[in-house]
């Protein structure tokens, strides 16, 4: 088989790899002593080196072979790694990263390891011959003395070199020792026969008590693969020190889960065939309850126990944990907060956490916007903090945690918060509020925050400045069917938080109608329902309000704004009004009818339909049609045009 047909397992494993590195990396800055860090760091770059030889990836493997030269020196120094080998090493890491990148669109390396090479070879040393020994795992050196040279028996001394790159040479080595045996008796050798899982150099020597001539030894060797040159020479007996290094210790096995890799496609179908059985469930059940069959209904419960069941499983098949994103920002945060001359701690916390591979694969590019603007915005210098009376080294805390149906992820910062009076002045500016405006509360300089194009920085950089950073988080998340929040205490710290579902597949709505057209509308988003009978409705400025206890909320017909796309204002022919929590307002969407909760099966809508409605995906019912799964930040947004009014009292004197 091509060793392309392995390409997708190689670079998910390199990927992995080259993360665990990063971290490994700035895990051994912090704490040098850590030799279990600098064992596995090694072991690591021996594994991403023998996986891209074996894939004809010579520029990575090269790469890495030069890294880890490096990495074995980790394993005998005793003090911290100084921040320029930091930096060469983050620079290689960069460079593989970019060249798997490469290799996934391209299918080639497009990676140049001269240069980085050379850098890492002036991080390097010589070993001293005792380092040398254990990196290729022990020695078994011959005494002469005890050697028999009855009959023409002699010493042969055979050094084999192998490829500079070469896949697994422990295995070499022991080819090696396995096609001279039948030439003489092995009475010594470099790896030692019980060190060759732990090989990894390019020379290996054997001593073999034979009575074969040169020529024969070298054609034997010569058949292995990767060896590149044989040399024999007899050895006299004062040649050989009888006594070497101990071999290294084997590293201890790290504990690892049985795994099986399968293609994000087949968990795709694997939930869309679940979903149809879903639809189907649901359809017989509603069949059986016009029939009466003795034994039929219990047989159905049981079989809706099962699917259920089922459904749960295949649903955390596809779920997978927050750290896969949280890994990324350890190397960003130490490498943007050298740049910005700032000192900060990162603290993740909830990496287990986990949630439908889909939002994870999103997630990070809204999180990145997220911590930019609190390492350059939020947190201060060392001198600006020790100004107001900190310490100087800053906190920045990623966390995740379980809400309900829900994941909240936390992005906090000690840092100087959310300066109300900055915000407004940069509005004024913007033309976003006029200058006569009163003053602005906490709450409304955050929201000014989400605006489109908005931006507090007084120049504009690499790292922030261009005004499309909170917006971007905003759209993004709401995309993903959740909100983002973000509160802030002057001098003391801002708290971003992202609450998004636990899985996009699924959701537990309330199913209604208006039009004759299903709607669903979920279930964590609505605050109450009430008839629009016993509820007040009034009209200001034109626009239909809604009287719920101490508020006013603008009143929306879900025909006209999920259906016939008008203007929306109204309830004609409705009969209940539905309270939906949007991003900053709720919202009362006018219905006609309440069909009660459904579990839903949700599937995502052509961009043509979900442009025109604010509709975040929709689901099968089980006679065929199709709800529009409302999207409840989308009605707030649609809202915005109605007048904004504190409650029943201000809506009396108006």
């Amino acid at each position: 088989m091509d060793a392309r047909d392995y390409l997708p397992a190689f670079l998910a494993e390199a990927r992995e790899h080259l993360q665990d590195l990063g971290l490994a990396i700035l895990k051994i800055e912090a704490a040098p002593d850590d030799r279990e860090t600098a064992d596995r760091v090694f072991r690591i770059a021996h594994t991403l080196k023998g996986m891209s030889a074996t894939m004809g990836f010579d520029a990575i493997a090269t790469l890495t072979h030069a890294m880890e030269d490096v990495f074995e020196l980790l394993r005998q120094r005793e003090t911290g790694l100084e921040t320029e080998a930091v930096d060469v090493l983050s620079a290689c890491l960069d460079a593989l990263e970019t060249a798997v990148h490469a290799v996934e669109v391209e299918g080639e390396e497009r990676l140049d390891p001269t240069p980085l090479v050379e850098r890492l070879q002036t991080l390097a040393r010589g070993r001293t011959p005792e380092q040398e020994l254990e990196r290729v795992g022990g020695a078994a050196l011959p005494d002469l003395t005890k050697v028999s040279t009855e009959g023409g028996t002699r010493v042969a001394h055979v050094v084999v070199e192998l490829a500079g790159v070469t896949e697994m040479p422990g295995i070499r080595a022991f080819m090696i020792f396995q096609a001279l045996a039948p030439h003489g008796e092995l009475v010594g050798s470099i790896p030692a026969p019980d060190g060759v899982d732990r090989f990894d150099g390019h020379r290996v020597e054997a001593w073999l008590a034979t009575t074969v001539d040169d020529a024969a030894l070298e054609v034997a060797a010569a058949t292995v693969s990767d060896v590149v040159g044989v040399t024999v020479r007899d050895e006299q007996p004062s040649e050989v020190q009888p006594a070497a290094p101990a071999p290294a210790p084997a590293p201890a096995p790290r504990r690892t889960g049985a795994t099986v890799r399968v293609d994000a496609e087949r968990l795709d179908e694997l939930l869309h065939l679940m979903g149809e059985l879903v639809i189907h469930r649901t359809a017989v059940e509603a069949l059986v309850a016009d029939v009466e069959v003795p034994g039929l209904t219990p047989a159905i419960q049981r079989l809706a126990r099962s699917s259920r069941s089922l459904q749960a499983t295949v649903t955390r098949v596809r779920m997978v944990p927050v750290e896969t994103v949280f890994l990324r920002f350890p190397r960003l945060v130490r490498d943007l907060a050298a740049r910005l001359g700032k000192q900060v701690e990162l603290r993740l916390i909830g990496q287990d956490t986990e949630l439908d591979r889909t939002v994870v694969d999103a997630l990070g590019d809204p999180l990145v916007h997220l911590v930019r603007n609190a390492l350059d915005h939020g947190l201060e210098t060392p001198d600006e903090r020790i100004a107001a009376r900190k310490g100087p080294l800053g906190t920045l805390e990623l966390s995740a945690r379980h809400a309900g149906g829900h994941v909240i992820v936390s992005v906090r910062d000690d840092g100087r918060g959310i300066d109300p009076a900055a915000v407004a002045r940069i509005a004024i500016e913007r033309g976003l509020l006029d200058a006569d405006a009163p003053a602005l509360d906490p709450q409304r300089a955050v929201e000014l925050l989400f605006s489109p194009g908005f931006s507090t920085a007084a120049t504009t950089t690499d790292v922030s400045g261009r005004g499309v950073g909170m917006d971007a988080v905003r759209s993004s998340v709401r995309a993903l069917g959740g909100e983002v929040t973000l509160e802030s205490t002057p001098g003391v710290g801002a708290v971003a938080r992202i609450r998004l579902p636990l899985t996009l597949a699924s959701v537990s709505a309330l199913l209604v109608s208006a039009d004759e057209l299903p709607f669903a509308i979920p279930l964590d988003r609505i605050e109450r329902t009430l008839r629009l009978a016993d509820a007040t409705v009034r009209s200001v400025a034109g626009a239909p309000m809604l009287v719920v206890d101490d508020e006013v909320l603008p009143l929306l017909d879900a025909g006209a704004v999920l259906g016939r796309g008008a203007d929306g204002a109204g309830a004609a022919g409705a009969a209940f009004a539905v309270v939906v929590r949007g991003a900053d307002r709720a919202v009362a969407l006018a219905v006609a009818e309440l069909h009660g909760q459904r579990e839903l099966v949700t599937r995502r809508l052509p961009a043509t339909v979900s442009e025109r409605a604010a509709a975040a995906g929709g689901a099968v019912l089980p006679d065929g049609t199709v709800a529009l799964v409302v999207d409840c930040d989308a009605l707030a947004a649609h809202a915005s045009a109605f007048p904004s009014i504190p409650g029943p009292l201000a809506l009396a004197a108006s």
